[in-house]
């Protein structure tokens, strides 16, 4: 209660008032019956991506058991478990991708913890990945571990030519705001930036539920980013193809299996083991 009216009176907070009232809550999943089936139909066509995906990052478990929970991470320069931002699996994930993509370019909207995985990779790898942050205010300190830093708003640059000349390869890694709205980073990304990408280029976008809703507490934030994506898949599935929805394969008996020998180890007790990362290829 305390901190919702924090955010009424704050003038750091933007209130929006809705002329009707609207019951926010999911309608897929979370205990509202089952994934959305056409979604479904389009995610479960690429399981044998994911199971392959996975199965490579098993190479990498040796560096997973070597991560410490952030609570216990000395150096900021390093990723951590447990961050309250970048689920485990994420971390397994973008680690793995990483080191088996070796792309020229990594551009990420949005930093923090997303940039020391990225980091480490690259170092650890000896991969030639060039990393751009563009943020406006990260949440952890990662100037120095970027090669090129934009530090506004991705709606008010003027340049994306940094982007839209990614090529095959190359990652895209999307973690803003989550709303579409007039002018915000969501609506730039989708209506200006998603369209222009060259085939082949990887696509990440964060707190992504696909084939499900949003769980409550992310409805309660207004959350809409995974609705406009949703219309992507659905209008083109071919051109936007998934190679790893983390919170399906979080949710899914059989792929999560994969990944046992990384969270049986005794370093990862405790660590969580879901994930939000939503990956995909633009393939046309």
């Amino acid at each position: 209660m305390i901190k919702t009216l924090y955010r009424f009176v704050s003038g750091k907070f933007q209130n929006v008032f809705l002329d009707y009232k609207v019951d926010f809550k999911p309608r897929f999943g979370h205990g509202n019956g089952g994934a959305h089936p056409q979604l479904l139909d389009i995610v479960e066509a690429q399981r044998e991506t994911y199971a392959n995906h996975l199965e490579s990052f098993l190479k990498y478990k040796e560096v997973y058991f070597d991560i410490s929970k952030a609570d216990q991470e000395s150096d900021d320069t390093q990723p951590g478990w447990n961050n309250d931002f970048l689920p485990g699996l994420d971390i397994v994930a973008m680690y793995g991708l990483l080191r088996e993509l070796n792309p020229k370019q990594y551009i990420e909207i949005g930093s923090g913890n997303s940039t020391k995985v990225a980091r480490k990779a690259i170092k650890e790898g000896e991969l030639d990945t060039k990393i751009t942050s563009i943020d406006p205010y990260p949440r952890a300190q990662i100037d120095a571990m970027a090669d090129k830093v934009i530090r506004k708003p991705i709606e008010e640059m003027e340049d994306y030519s940094d982007i839209t000349n990614l090529e095959a390869g190359d990652i895209l890694f999307i973690d803003n705001s989550h709303r579409c709205l007039p002018n915000s980073d969501v609506t730039v990304c989708f209506l200006e930036l998603l369209p222009q990408l060259k085939k082949g280029v990887i696509v990440h976008v964060h707190d992504i539920y696909i084939p499900y809703d949003y769980p409550q507490f992310m409805c309660d934030r207004a959350y809409s980013e995974q609705y406009v994506l949703t219309a992507f898949l659905l209008a083109n599935p071919k051109k936007y193809r998934p190679i790893l929805p983390n919170y399906f394969i979080s949710e899914d008996a059989e792929l999560k299996k994969i990944l046992a020998p990384v969270w049986e180890h005794e370093n990862l007790q405790g660590v969580e083991q879901h994930g939000g990362s939503f990956w995909f290829e633009v393939t046309e």
